[in-house]
């Protein structure tokens, strides 16, 4: 395939725009409201900055009081520290499960021996499925340990409830010095997650883009480009401070020489490499639809083709000089990673506590409670200052008093003696302390009532701070309304979280089943799982492989436990179980019912299930005859 450097350099360009237009689409509807949210939790330093980030807001005006002593209240961290542990306090259980057939009754096989046949070749295709899942629910409880899912999961669930979206990709990463792949999922901000601007909703979207920064050798290492093909963009801190102390560093720097920093874009696309782009030439379109409809580019600034399709892959021969080799070696560049498309999904899974309607961008959890959150930062900050007026102590005395006088007074020590001339009457008439008005009180009610108000905007009840109410509590049933009614919100949020979870397990196991191979998997489950993965597990069709399985996650295995609900449980359940296994494993000797009730009672405990587990009795042997003959045999 010859390369055609005119057709790339207006693709390259032309994307690039789209990923513009994004960027500012998202600033409009999404990124302004999710950096001030951030900047009430974690932003700037002084009080100015805070209260103006993103625009002027309810600060505009130069008639608007300015508090002499700037106070910052961070109700934002309060939110995120209770909600956040509640939401994902530890890795989730995933399950992998068969898809179960419809039962068909036999009267509907006229023929006996045919429906036995069916029956036979659908149990055994039932037993295969179950050991495939097996297998693949081994490997996806062992890869949130090896990748650190637990760190991922917890900054995105925090960028979640305060910007409003938190991202987890999966990808096909590589151990250091390791010979075998790893499929995880990894936390990035959602501030390099670009959308289709014309799209809904997420799943609408016709590509999706994905901001990356890597050091420039590295790129060029990634992608096969040759050493010093590209130039940086950004200056790392090593490098900032490496220029600033050479004497022609800064000629370097507006040479553009100190960049060693890359900024350059992943886009996964739905409508082909970009003949279909708004305002590509007519010429073009028809090339470029050679590469179907999903493909995957790796663009930067003032670089004339995608990163994934240099010039040495499009000149490049077969091993026979052969042209076809050329075109598959293309075709295998510009393919998505991780054909996701099959199943139609993307490779992020976002975390969207509150979608909004006909938009790919979710509304973050501090927006409705903004206006109480700045309010409570302005007049915090006057109130305190009212605090140090009020407080302060003024001392007159008269002009031609004595200069000790003065001095005790300034600087005196606890108990100071201060002589005063006979021909002065009172104390009083030398030396007078001047009260300051009292503070009104009706501020402490207003501050009040606005936090009040915050605090019911987000969820942050009584019951997450662990305080009680003013009214009591007469019965356990008004107990269990208030209880129930106080985890709507966060058991919502819960079950969005175990939603998120549930599409970042499938992808991860559909990325499994179609990237790793058995020398993959060996160091984790050994040569026997290893080669029956690469027999039951491995596939290469993408559809089957998205719709073969079921997964999802245990309920609650991603939330703290429940101590006492748990344990009130299991004794529950012994006191009304126990006699009835007790009766079943009597009657045919089966204990698995049995262990099982003492497996949950022991775990409700933080006990070894293993130390109560019962056996069942050895059989015993029929007595022998002195020859050696059963005493059946030998009648």
């Amino acid at each position: 395939m010859a390369r055609d450097d005119h057709v790339l350099r207006a693709v390259c360009e032309h994307w690039r725009k789209k990923i513009e237009h994004s960027r500012r689409h998202k600033k409009a509807v999404y990124q302004d409201d999710a950096d001030r949210a951030m900047s009430f939790y974690n932003g700037p330093r002084t009080w100015n900055e805070l209260m103006m980030k993103g625009g002027a807001g309810p600060m505009e005006g130069d008639d608007f009081p300015d508090p002499t002593f700037k106070m910052r209240v961070n109700k934002a961290a309060e939110m995120v520290q209770l909600f956040g542990p509640s939401l994902y306090h530890d890795n989730p259980v995933r399950q992998v499960n068969a898809r179960r057939p419809i039962t068909i009754p036999p009267e509907f096989f006229p023929d006996p021996n045919y429906y036995q046949a069916v029956m036979r070749q659908e149990m055994q295709r039932k037993a295969t499925d179950d050991f495939r899942a097996n297998l693949l629910s081994l490997y996806l409880n062992w890869t949130p340990t090896a990748t650190n899912l637990r760190k991922s999961a917890r900054l995105a669930v925090d960028e979640a409830l305060i910007k409003g979206r938190g991202c987890l990709w999966t990808e096909l990463v590589q151990p250091p010095n390791a010979e075998f792949h790893i499929v995880g999922s990894s936390y990035d901000t959602s501030d390099n997650l670009f959308i289709d601007p014309d799209a809904e909703s997420l799943e609408e979207a016709q590509w999706i883009a994905r901001r990356c920064v890597h050091p420039v050798w590295w790129v060029e290492r990634e992608y096969g480009l040759r050493p010093g093909s590209l130039r940086g963009t950004l200056e790392s801190q090593a490098q900032q401070a490496e220029v600033d102390l050479s004497p022609d560093g800064e000629h370097n720097r507006k040479r553009g020489l100190t960049a060693d920093l890359l900024v350059y874009f992943k886009i996964w696309s739905k409508m082909g490499i970009g003949g279909r782009l708004s305002g590509i030439n007519p010429d073009f379109a028809g090339p470029l639809e050679m590469f179907g409809d999903y493909c995957f580019l790796v663009i930067t600034k003032d670089t004339p083709y995608p990163l994934n399709l240099p010039p040495d892959l499009q000149d490049a021969e077969g091993a026979d000089g052969s042209e076809p080799d050329v075109y598959g070696r293309i075709m295998q560049a510009v393919a998505w990673p991780i054909p996701f498309w099959a199943a139609n999904q993307w490779p992020v899974s976002c975390l969207d506590f509150h979608p909004v309607s006909r938009s790919p961008w979710p509304m973050s959890h501090l927006k409705p409670a903004m206006g109480e959150l700045m309010f409570l930062q302005w007049a915090m900050s006057f109130l305190v200052g009212k605090v140090r007026n009020t407080t302060r102590d003024f001392i007159a005395c008269k002009k031609e008093a004595a200069e000790e006088i003065k001095t005790a007074l300034l600087e005196g020590k606890d108990l100071t003696l201060l002589e005063i001339d006979a021909q002065h009457e009172t104390v009083q008439e030398v030396i007078q302390i001047l009260q300051m008005p009292s503070m009104n009180t009706d501020i402490w009610k207003v501050i009040a009532a606005v936090e009040q108000n915050f605090e019911r905007r987000v969820g942050l009840t009584e019951l997450m701070y662990g305080s009680t109410t003013d009214k009591q509590i007469r019965s356990a049933e008004e107990a269990s309304i208030r209880s129930q009614s106080s985890n709507i919100r966060p058991n919502d949020m819960a079950e969005c979280v175990e939603a998120w979870m549930t599409e970042a397990t499938q992808k991860e196991a559909m990325a499994s089943r179609l990237l790793l191979g058995p020398e993959d998997v060996r160091p984790i489950m050994g040569d026997i799982a290893a080669g029956a993965w690469g027999t039951f597990v491995v596939a290469t069709d993408p559809f089957l492989v998205a719709r073969q399985l079921e997964y999802r996650i245990e309920a609650g295995s991603t939330r703290k436990p429940n101590k006492d609900r748990d344990i009130a449980n299991a004794t529950e359940a012994i006191q009304t179980l126990l006699p009835v296994f007790q009766a079943y494993a009597q009657m045919t000797g089966d204990l698995t019912p049995l262990n099982n009730l003492l497996a949950d009672f022991a775990k409700s405990r933080d006990m070894d299930p293993e130390r109560y587990m019962l056996r069942a009795p050895m059989p015993v042997l029929p007595a022998s005859t002195a020859g050696g003959e059963s005493p059946e045999a030998a009648a």
